[in-house]
């Protein structure tokens, strides 16, 4: 095994390093992008010659513990928020990387946290603090980001075992079932029955989320151009065709009725806006003013129709466009499943557990029989 500093010569007299690795019978070469000015080399180029030489050392201490398996002390002593940071940002960001940082944050403080300090105990003592402040389902999706980046250590080789590998799986903490809020058309008849006094455009945006299934992201969001228009057999039919902010998958779908309905109202009323809903238009997304006060009307047009106001906030929308399809679909998912724009079938089975009357429908399917015999009494013995 070798790992040798060289240089090029470039055509402007300047020279470029690079490592000239040799190392389990393979050759190969990193460059460095470190150029220095061979024929007048100044002090700076000198500093410049003095950094490649020691990622050399570097490089080649890295094979060295590598060949050796052996676990490098120093990079156990790096802080783990750091990393975890970085690990997270190198994924598609979300809000729950967000929280996950801020939790381990509140959990910590703004000491650093030396990666050989997260044991088995670390992390039933970082569970139980977010039960203390977050439901078991979200501490679970928590728990799984760091679980990640503690596998990403294991796989660099920063430390041998994952720490929560440790942890019994029947002491683990599992995903539980929950019931997801959604209204039944009745309920939304009753909504838009209800007389309350917040913005128009709130009802509306949130009636749209209903019947399209769009999160917040996507509806305070949503422009004009998103929504075309088509001619199939004499018909004029309505599409949306947009980017998901949460997973960047582009979707394409045929609009209800309902919900076309919605958007010829709203272009009545506005036509200049690039935006389907302006006044639901979030401009501060780290701090989300808009959809707090939206979640906060929302609410109080709950209370005002006689429902449960604590269970309402605008993702009920996206709950009650799936359970609502399902109902009407018997239970459809693969359909509901596309129109929700699920990468996987799985993550539609959530919404499986459909409304009393749904069941109640597959079991009146059942045919009834003659069971007359049952009540006679064997004789033949």
């Amino acid at each position: 095994m070798s790992v040798k500093l060289r240089e090029k010569m470039l055509a402007n007299g300047h020279a470029s390093f690079y490592l000239d690795i040799y190392h389990n019978k393979v050759r190969w070469y990193e460059f460095l992008s470190i150029h220095i000015n061979r024929k007048k080399p100044s002090e700076e180029d000198k500093e410049k010659k003095r950094l490649a030489t020691e990622i050399r050392s570097r490089r080649e201490h890295e094979l060295i513990v590598e060949d050796n398996g052996l676990i490098d002390k120093k990079r156990k002593l790096a802080d783990f928020k750091e990393f975890l940071k970085a690990h997270l940002n190198s994924k598609t960001p979300n809000h729950l990387s967000t929280a996950t940082l801020y939790q381990l944050n509140e959990f910590v403080g703004k000491r650093a946290l030396p990666i050989a300090s997260i044991t088995t105990e670390w992390m039933k003592d970082f569970e139980n603090f977010l039960l203390k402040s977050v439901s078991n389902n979200t501490a679970l999706c928590y728990l799984k980001n760091i679980n990640g980046a503690l596998n990403e250590l294991v796989r660099k080789q920063v430390i041998h075992r994952n720490p929560w590998h440790g942890v019994p799986k029947h002491e683990r903490l599992q995903k539980k079932d929950i019931m997801r809020t959604a209204w039944s058309l009745g309920q939304l008849q009753l909504l838009a029955n209800t007389s309350c006094k917040i913005e128009p455009q709130f009802k509306q945006a949130y009636f749209f989320a209903c019947f399209t299934g769009l999160r917040w992201s996507d509806v305070n969001g949503l422009v004009w151009t998103n929504i075309i228009r088509k001619t199939i057999n004499e018909q004029e039919e309505w599409f949306i065709y947009f980017e998901q902010q949460k997973t960047e998958a582009v979707e394409y779908f045929p609009l209800s009725d309902q919900a076309v309905e919605i958007l010829k109202a709203q272009k009545a009323l506005d036509d200049k806006s690039i935006y389907v809903f302006p006044r639901v238009k979030e401009t501060d997304h780290k701090n989300k003013p808009v959809q707090s006060r939206v979640d906060y009307a929302l609410k109080k047009w709950a209370k005002a129709a006689g429902l449960d106001d604590k269970k309402m906030k605008f993702h009920t929308g996206r709950h009650t466009y799936a359970t609502n399809l399902l109902e009407l679909t018997n239970g459809d998912l693969y359909t509901v499943s596309k129109l929700l724009g699920h990468k996987s079938i799985l993550t539609t089975q959530i919404y499986a557990h459909v409304r009393d009357r749904m069941k109640q429908v597959a079991v009146k399917s059942l045919p009834k029989l003659n069971l007359e015999f049952a009540h006679q009494q064997d004789i033949s013995k």
